[in-house]
């Protein structure tokens, strides 16, 4: 598997914020967003391969989630459905030990081999501010796998009030419960989010949306490995 990064740490995003779990950051995105605070994973122009990339067997990859002894997984990227026929034999190995959220970037649909093996989908689709060619965010076939998944939450990232109407159309568009939609600040540093997080949890709630922020920015701002 091509790996970024295996650490310990709590859930920043979602609805298990706070939580202890083992990140494994996969390495490899088929999406270029400005903002991405991971571009150590893809962007090789500005990052080198040889050293952001651990190329590591299956066995390699359980040995170091298991060393950390906390049952919780957090699959992210990267976006890990490029490597999904590994996550497939990584958590045929794990479970049912291991609770499972996988983050992506839903452009990708998974096969049924590893949805079985996924207690939860954290999706984050990217919209305009993300400066990617929209033909390339928005997949219809993933849009309706994944809204209609209850173990499934939508994250938009906003940066202000002009990214709602696009996030309400496709919510509508799709027939993506309210419930399983939270809107979270697009932020990479502690002074970023604290200026921008009560617009945003403001604006979740005047659209009756759900909220996250981004607990590890609040914590240790762009520490890597946190």
């Amino acid at each position: 598997m091509k790996i970024s990064e295996i650490f310990k740490s709590i859930q920043g995003e979602g609805i298990n914020t706070g939580k202890d779990v083992v990140f494994l950051r996969t390495a490899l995105c088929n999406l270029k967003c400005s903002w991405c605070d991971t571009k150590y994973t893809w962007d090789w122009d500005n990052y080198d391969y040889s050293k952001e990339v651990k190329e590591l067997s299956i066995n390699q990859v359980k040995d170091e989630i298991e060393q950390f002894n906390i049952k919780h997984l957090v699959i992210t990227g990267g976006e890990p459905m490029m490597q999904a026929d590994d996550l497939v034999e990584l958590l045929s190995f794990l479970k049912p030990d291991y609770y499972v959220e996988v983050e992506t970037n839903g452009t990708i649909v998974p096969k049924k081999m590893l949805t079985d093996l996924v207690d939860q989908w954290n999706v984050s689709p990217k919209t305009s501010n993300s400066n990617n060619p929209l033909e390339m965010c928005e997949d219809s076939e993933c849009y309706t796998f994944f809204s209609n998944r209850e173990n499934c939450f939508f994250k938009f990232v906003v940066e202000n009030k002009s990214d709602i109407d696009e996030i309400t159309k496709l919510v509508k568009k799709y027939s993506i419960s309210n419930e399983q939609v939270l809107l979270m600040p697009q932020a990479q540093t502690k002074e970023e989010l604290a200026t921008i997080e009560g617009s945003i949890a403001s604006l979740a709630n005047s659209n009756n949306l759900g909220f996250s922020s981004r607990l590890h920015v609040k914590l240790w701002g762009t520490q890597r490995g946190k």
